[in-house]
Formats: C-alpha cells, structure tokens, sequence
C-alpha cells in the first residue's frame, strides 16, 4: 500500500515538474512563436471610413448631383453550416431562406442568386456583389439578425455619383472618377475614394470631396470584434455641398431649344449662354454636338463644356462695340451720314476691298449698326484708332480667361497691339482676326447692358455644410468700368433697331422690347491663312428688356447647313434666342412683363409732322426729344405718313416712324413702298428677307433656294408686321 502511494507521490511529481519546464520553455524561450502570434491577433488594423462627397444643387435647390455608397456583400458558408449542425437545423432551407432575403432586398434576380450561393462545395465563402447600396445592404443585415442566420460580411465598396435629372447639365457639372493607390503629391490614398476630373467635379474637388477617416479593429478567430478601449479612431469629414447660380428651369429650356435648333439647322455644335447683366451671374449653359442625343450621359460629362472651351469670329456683334467708343469720344452722332459704297484700302502695295453683303449708298452712324455694314464700321474705326480699339477689347475681358474658378475655361485668340496687321483694325472692328468664347462675348454684353460693368462670370453661389451652414457665400465681383450712360443708351437705341428693322427683325416680340446684335462669322481654316468656304458661325448676342435688363443671352450654331441658308444667323440664332425668351416668360414664376407694365412708363402724344418737309419734321421731332426712324420711299422730301398718327399717345422710348415721299406706281425694284406688298418671286432667300424687312413684311420661309410662291400678291396694300409665307425651290 506505501510502496502504490509513493509511487502516486512520485508520478504526480514528475507531472508537475514536467509543466513547469513545459511552461518555463514556453514562456521564457517560445519556441512556437507564440509571442508574434499573440501581437498578431492583438495589434490593430485600420478600416477606411470614406467620406460621403458633397452633393451639388441647383439655385432653386433642386438637386443636380448625389454620392451614394454601395458595399460588397460575401457568405461564409462554413460558419452557415456549424450553426445549423448546432442548431439541428437544415442547410437547405437556410439558403433558401438567404435567397429570398437577398433577392427582396435587392435587383439580384433568384436565378442568379441561386446558382451562386448554392455553388459547390457548400464548406467555402462565396462572393455575391458588390452593387449593394447602403439601403439594401441594411435591410439584408436586418433580416439576417431578425432570422438568425449568420456568415454574412458586408465591406465598403465603393462610391457612385447620382445625376436624378439625367443628362441635364452634364458637360459643366463634369465627371469624377476613383482615385489610384497614390495621388500625384505621393501620398496614399484609399482607393475607394473618387476624385473630380472635369466640369465642376474637378474645379471645387477640395470643396466636395471631404476627408477620410479612418477606426482601429481587432477581430478574435470567428471574425467578431474585440472590443478594447484603447482602440483609436479619426471620424470621416464629409465633403461641403455646392449650390449653383443654374436655374434648372432655364437650362431645361436652353438645352431644349438648342437640340431642336441643332437638328433643324443641322449644325456641327449648338451653344448657348444666359446670364444676369447685373451680377454675372450664370443662369444657363449649354453646348450640343451632333449626335448628343445618342450619347451616354458619362460621355456627355467627359465632354468640353463649349460655353467656355470653343472659340470662334464674333463676326458683327463686334461692330456696337466699336460704335460705342465712336459714341464717347463723340465721333459721330447718330445721324450723321457715311458713305458705304465699297471701301477700297492700300497697305504696302496690298489692296483690300471691304464691301457689305447689300449694297449701300449713304448709312447713317445709327443705321450702319442696324443694317450691319462693314464699310460702314471700318470707317468710323479709322478715327477710333488701334489703341482705343486694342485697349476697350482686353478692358472687356478678351484674351483672358474670365470665370471664376470655371474649369477647362479657354483665353480666347487675340493678338497683341504690336501683331496686328496693316488692315487689322478694320478687320477686327467687325469681329474678323479675334476669336472668342460664348462666356466672354456675353459677358461683354452683360456691360452694354448694366451701366458699363465688366464682371466675373461665375456659377457657384455658395458652399455649404452638410448642416446647411454657409461655409463661403461668393458675390458679384466687378473688374472694371468701361463706359458712360448717355454713350450706354445711345447704343441700346442702335442695338434696338437692329430688332425693330434690322437684321435681328424675327426677334421682335410686341409685348417685349429686346435688344441685340446678329454675327455671321466665316470660320478660319485650321492651320491654312484664310477662310473655309460654305463654313460660317452665326451668331446672336442680345438682352432684355431694355430699361431694366434681366438676362443676357448669346446662341451660336457652328456650321449651320448652308444650302437652306440657316447659316445666317437671322434665319437660326436668331429665332432661337427669341424661342428661348418667350419660353423664359412663360414660366409660372416669371414676373418680366408684370414689372414692366407696373413700371413707370411715360408716353408722350405724337405730334402732326404730315406735310412738311423732312428738314422741318426732323427739327419738330428734335426739339421735342422725341425718337423717330426715317424712311425715304421716294426721292420727294416731304412727309407723307407717320406712325403713330397725330394725337396717339405712345411709348417714349418707342420710335416714331416717319414716311418721306410717297410711292411711284411705276415699278422701281430698288424702292419699296411701305404700304404695298414687294414682289418677291425670284429672289433668293437672304435678298428676299431684306427686301421684306425694309417693307416690315414677316415672312415664314418654307423650302429652300430661290421664291417660288408668295402668298401676298406684290402690289397689295399691307399693314406693318404682316407675314407672308413664301416657298422656295432649288
């Protein structure tokens, strides 16, 4: 019995001298490595926290951009199967149960979720997607908890940008795309995270994009997290939101009219800009190419935003600028009267001949803004000068990057005074040896229209937090000022008879006075001296209403089809912008007429100037400060007829016309009554539309090449503003 107890005694105490060296080996000399097993499974790994990117608004709040995230989803199966041999439970039914779940919550359909989660061998993990967004995700966790089933992991994916009205506004509003491992200061970075790399994306990335944070995390061999208080942690700065000075309504009815415009008249590009003169501020924007329509709204996005990237010849809405200067230095007045026969020039044994499109005798200064005459122009700029000229151009922004903060923004091509040419002055008083940008031609605009202004354009009006605060709110910045109010005014009268009797006549509205300027500009042949032939831009550029101008707006079409003459900018540009007018004033929240008629507005009564002589009703009108447009129908010099008549009160700021002469009833092809149909069969388009406008006839064109049928006889007696349809054949 002593010897079995000792024996006892002595195996236990091998026991435990054998664990105590077993510990002390263990311990002291590791040879298992278990002390980098240990720190392994005790030492942190950081989880990426990617910040939501700010969205993006237009003025009225409407929202133009969203970032939504979106998470990979996997199973493991093999944790699946351990908890239903635990639980007694059928694995069958349990991915049964997942399949349903899955495809509930998400636009996976039950095919494809069935083939994937019961892939053999059920013992491994599965992939299922990693198009989950946040919603979808929470609601398969949900009920995935509430069914007590487990082996779901759900990780970050990535993050999408959201566009809920479509391709609306996408060229400017640009593109982002995910970042690589390391951006191009070095520093890494998740590649989860998106940058901005076009339009507004890229302009205010610092802005939108927010910072990373970052959380330590430590998982046990199920991967379930350990909760240790040491663990650090950095929370996610989410990114400032934009809100933009884009009125949605307006870029709807922009881009609209410009897609209808580009097919009609079968244009290369459409553009099109409206902006407040007041502030510079930028309302709408828009460039079509052909074949937009066909187009995915991620490449319309990776797009150039044309309103600030394409540059052409201004062509004639050039010419009130240089009038302007004539206007202030008091050059010419406005009746004075300038031969506009052919120009002929001499530079250095080279000769140029300037010539209009229409011949003309005698322009005066006012006239030759409205019929657009290039001899005209070239010959008041002689006595303007090339400093004058050089300077009042790069005063308006010409040459220089304008925006604030616009991406992609082009300078626009305008040589330096040293450059210019022998004819260059003439030249560029009529928008030739000058290329420029939508944004800059209507910026410059918006300072004929404001009081002499030159602003900075810009489209953000302010950034905010994700709590709505106002982290910076930008203003109306103006650069310099340009010009005086009588000068101002002066031209707003030459630009209104542009539309009242000019080139711009399809423009009028009755209701509305509008004012602007048409441009049919040759295009440059790339990398040759000289112009492409058939190849033009047209081009108008024009504000409204006169006295209190709300909206500038410019429209060019590039190349516009030239057999049905729609590259006359009077026959394209023109209709459009006026479109666009009449559907901005239609608009529910538009108050442009109901300002106007509750505005001060003076009328004056016409006084009886029938019978005498132009001299003295021309003195009459003078002294009464009454504004009048004169039209010679015969070579009599008395008045015949007047509009308004005797003792009719009108609007002041309206011209009265004035009939000189009266009409020979022999017929005279270069005089046309003003009370008779002209004939019109046998002309060309563009000759029978001038000839037309000198008659106030509105004619509706069906065809194209020379008129075949008009529906008024020639002959018959007309009211002003009658239409007339024509057709024309080839």
């Amino acid at each position: 019995m002593k010897k079995r107890f000792y024996f006892f005694l002595l195996l236990n105490a091998a026991l435990v001298l054998t664990w105590i060296v077993y510990l002390f080996i263990v311990q002291l000399l590791d040879p298992f490595d278990f002390e980098n097993v240990v720190k392994l499974r005790t030492n942190p790994s950081k989880e990426i926290i990617i910040p939501k990117r700010g969205k993006i608004f237009d003025a009225n709040m409407n929202l133009l951009v969203n970032s939504n995230k979106y998470y990979q989803l996997d199973l493991d199966r093999k944790i699946i199967i351990k908890e239903c041999k635990k639980n007694k439970t059928d694995v069958e039914t349990i991915l049964a149960k997942i399949v349903r779940i899955m495809h509930s919550n998400s636009d996976l359909s039950e095919n494809y979720l069935t083939k994937v989660i019961y892939k053999k061998p059920l013992s491994t993990s599965i992939y299922i997607s990693e198009n989950f967004n946040e919603s979808q995700m929470l609601s398969i966790k949900k009920a995935f908890k509430t069914e007590k089933i487990a082996g779901l992991i759900s990780t970050f994916s990535k993050t999408k940008r959201n566009y809920p009205l479509g391709k609306l506004g996408s060229t400017f509003l640009g593109l982002v795309k995910e970042s690589s491992t390391n951006d191009e200061r070095g520093i890494e970075e998740s590649i989860y995270k998106v940058h901005g790399v076009c339009g507004l994306e890229k302009s205010f990335e610092e802005e939108l994009s927010g910072e990373i944070g970052w959380k330590e995390t430590i998982e046990d061999a199920n991967n379930r997290r350990i909760p240790f208080l040491s663990l650090r942690s950095k929370k996610e700065k989410p990114g400032n939101s934009l809100v933009l000075t884009i009125d949605n309504n307006f870029q709807e009815i922009l881009e609209e009219r410009l897609a209808r415009g580009l097919e009609k008249y079968k244009a290369k590009n459409a553009i099109g800009i409206i902006m407040d003169p007041q502030t510079a501020k930028i309302k709408a924007m828009a460039g079509l190419t052909k074949g937009h329509q066909n187009s995915s709204a991620k490449v319309l996005r990776s797009s150039p935003n044309l309103p600030v990237s394409f540059m052409f010849e201004p062509g004639s809405t050039l010419k009130p600028i240089t009038a302007l200067l004539a206007l202030e230095n008091d050059i010419y007045r406005p009746k004075d009267e300038i031969d506009c026969t052919a120009y002929h020039l001499l530079y250095n044994d080279e000769e140029r001949t300037i010539k209009d499109d229409h011949k003309y005798n005698m322009l005066n200064f006012h006239d030759i803004i409205a019929y657009s005459s290039n001899v005209g122009i070239s010959k008041i700029v002689e006595k303007i000068g090339r400093k004058k000229l050089y300077e009042r151009l790069i005063a308006l922004g010409f040459r220089h990057k304008i925006g604030y903060k616009i991406a992609n923004e082009a300078s626009g091509i305008f040589r330096k005074l040293s450059d210019w040419q022998g004819f260059s002055l003439h030249s560029i008083s009529f928008g030739q040896e000058i290329s420029v940008t939508a944004l800059q031609l209507a910026n410059a605009y918006c300072a004929l229209a404001n009081g002499g202004n030159v602003m900075q354009p810009y489209f953000v009006d302010r950034i905010v937090s994700e709590n709505d605060e106002i982290i910076e709110q930008f203003k109306p910045k103006v650069l310099r000022h340009i010009s005086d109010e009588k000068s101002l005014n002066t031209l707003k009268d030459f630009l209104k008879s542009v539309v009242d009797y000019g080139t711009a006549t399809a423009t009028k509205i009755d209701f509305l006075d509008v004012v602007g300027k048409t441009g049919t500009a040759e295009k440059v042949l790339s990398g040759n001296y000289g112009y492409a032939k058939e190849k033009y831009t047209s081009v108008f550029a024009g504000f409204f209403p006169v006295k209190h101008p709300r909206y500038v707006i410019v429209i060019a079409y590039d190349e516009a089809d030239f057999e049905s003459y729609s590259y006359y900018a009077s026959l394209s540009a023109v209709p459009t912008f006026k479109n666009i007018v009449l559907d901005i004033n239609n608009l529910p929240q538009s108050t442009i007429v109901s300002d106007l008629k509750q505005s001060s507005t003076e009328f004056i009564t016409a006084p009886n100037i029938i019978g005498y002589t132009k001299e003295k009703a021309i003195d009459i009108l003078t002294r009464k400060n009454i504004k009048f447009h004169i039209k010679q129908i015969s070579d009599s010099n008395i008045v015949s007829n007047q509009f308004p008549k005797q003792n009719i009160s009108y609007d002041k700021n309206k011209n009265l016309i004035v009939i000189i002469g009266t009409s020979n009833k022999k017929k005279n092809t270069d005089k046309i009554s003003t009370n008779l149909m002209p004939k019109l069969v046998g002309l060309s388009i563009r000759k029978a539309i001038l000839k037309a406008n000198k008659s106030d006839v509105k004619l509706k064109i069906k065809g194209s090449g020379s008129i075949v049928y008009q529906s008024i006889n020639p002959g018959k007696k007309i009211k002003f503003g009658t239409e007339c349809l024509v057709k024309a054949k080839l």
